[in-house]
């Protein structure tokens, strides 16, 4: 496998109507849609077709970015609930008012990778291990080819995690924060190493 270019989704509805994220499942505003078109004319300049496998989180407001992206590549999108965010349970659906009114009492400032927000949702160690376990099947599934997926923001903060090998512990201390529409490019050097190429490159909203 050469190159892992992965994609957080475009703006959605749940961005501008102060609607809970997580598996809160909503489509791509007005924006986000001409955001899409802008990240499909930059990946032209990069992903020739049939060179690549589009893989993209089944969520709604992904599956559209994706959907805008593959017209303009002419590939088509393989749908992985793996590549979800955090499943934000009993929240799912609900405005972020609900979810603060509703979510589960920390019993620690510090991050707590055995948190469960919600009731019926993941801990950030389940949502961890959720996000290696799809990445580990696609990786060695898709083994000869490079990978373009999209994904959400929490998500592709730990797919990065996962190529870099943290243990779940490591999370505890750091995280990656991407933006909307943002491109992340992953590799390997000539010791076979995993790379970083690039993070969160907006630069095509720029033009």
């Amino acid at each position: 496998m050469s190159n892992i270019i992965l994609i957080q989704h475009c703006q959605s509805e749940h961005h501008i109507n102060q609607m809970s994220g997580g598996w809160t499942d909503t489509p791509l505003t007005k924006i986000g849609r001409q955001q899409a078109e802008l990240i499909g004319t930059k990946l032209r300049e990069i992903v020739k077709e049939n060179e690549y496998v589009f893989y993209s989180s089944d969520l709604l407001r992904a599956v559209q970015t994706a959907e805008i992206i593959g017209t303009q590549l002419n590939l088509k999108i393989i749908k992985d609930s793996g590549l979800r965010e955090i499943n934000n349970g009993i929240a799912a659906g609900k405005t972020k008012d609900w979810a603060r009114a509703h979510r589960r009492p920390r019993t620690s400032s510090k991050f707590d990778l055995d948190y469960q927000e919600f009731q019926a949702g993941e801990s950030w160690r389940q949502f961890y291990t959720r996000v290696c376990g799809c990445m580990d099947r696609i990786y060695q599934s898709e083994m000869e080819n490079n990978l373009l997926i999209v994904t959400h923001g929490g998500t592709l903060g730990y797919i990065l995690a996962w190529w870099l090998k943290f243990e779940p512990e490591m999370i505890e201390k750091a995280y990656f924060s991407s933006s909307v529409g943002g491109i992340t490019v992953l590799g390997k050097n000539n010791f076979q190493q995993n790379v970083v190429h690039k993070f969160n490159d907006t630069s095509h909203f720029d033009r």
